[in-house]
């Protein structure tokens, strides 16, 4: 019976093998293996130990030369079981689930919990509080937005880039000398911390959005960015005009559009 995934973190965490899986007879064989090359491998450092010391202490009618090439030819065939048990080793381990990036670089922890059945608000952040800043209202759009999509039974998702701060702080949002945190950002735009996440440095928020939007069913993204670079990568995201509602400031306030 296949599971449904009830989550986020159901849906990108990668399956764990089974234990029946774990015991298959390919990974029986490779253990088998290992154990073979490790015994091989204890054999012959002991016969490269044991040749000399006989050798020194027996004093055997032997030609020396004889045990020289003896002992050549047990470390080379060492030397040889040695790198061939590396390569089996590596061969034999089962590859490490790669972590989806939503959920490896959440810092708060909450997107693993995201219900696929739930509706989200997928705001672009930076992009909505670079709105409101060049209508004169700076954070209040998005604060605005989300509370009332929240009081519509909407779950909020905020991305932000990671210059964020340095963005706010250069707006004067806060003091210079405050540490960044996330605490801020609830502050600021009125989010609570499982509202919020700020992507890694070096990346942008866009991948996130869509990426977001690609595995929540029912979900849309809030900004005024068209995402026309993204148009290739994620074309069944962006096969309508549901995938995306722009923001607007009219007499009422801000709306969507």
């Amino acid at each position: 019976m296949t599971h449904k995934p009830l989550t986020l973190g159901d849906k990108l965490t990668p399956v764990l093998a089974s234990a029946n899986e774990v015991r298959s007879p390919s990974k029986l064989s490779a253990a088998a293996r290992n154990t073979a090359f490790y015994l091989l491998n204890l054999v012959l450092l002991a016969a490269i130990i044991t040749l000399p010391v006989w050798w020194f202490t027996m004093r055997p009618d032997i030609d020396e030369n004889l045990v020289l090439v003896l002992l050549a030819a047990l470390l080379i065939f060492w030397f040889i079981v040695y790198l061939r048990s590396k390569t089996n080793t590596r061969t034999a381990r089962p590859p490490r689930p790669r972590i989806h990036d939503l959920l490896a670089n959440d810092r708060q922890g909450f997107m693993r919990d995201l219900r696929l059945d739930a509706k989200t608000a997928v705001f672009d952040g930076s992009n909505i509080y670079h709105f409101g800043r060049s209508n004169g209202l700076d954070a209040q759009p998005l604060g605005e937005l989300a509370h009332q999509l929240r009081a519509k039974g909407y779950r909020i998702v905020s991305f932000f880039d990671a210059n964020i701060f340095y963005t706010l702080n250069e707006d004067g949002a806060f003091p210079r000398e405050q540490a960044h945190s996330t605490k801020l950002l609830e502050d600021i735009f009125g989010l609570s911390a499982n509202e919020i996440y700020v992507v890694p440095s070096g990346n942008q928020a866009d991948k996130y959005i869509l990426e977001s939007l690609k595995h929540l069913p029912i979900s849309f993204a809030v900004t005024n960015d068209l995402y026309r670079d993204y148009a290739k990568s994620y074309p069944t995201v962006m096969k309508d005009s549901q995938w995306r509602k722009g923001v607007v400031v009219s007499k009422n306030g801000v709306r969507l559009r």
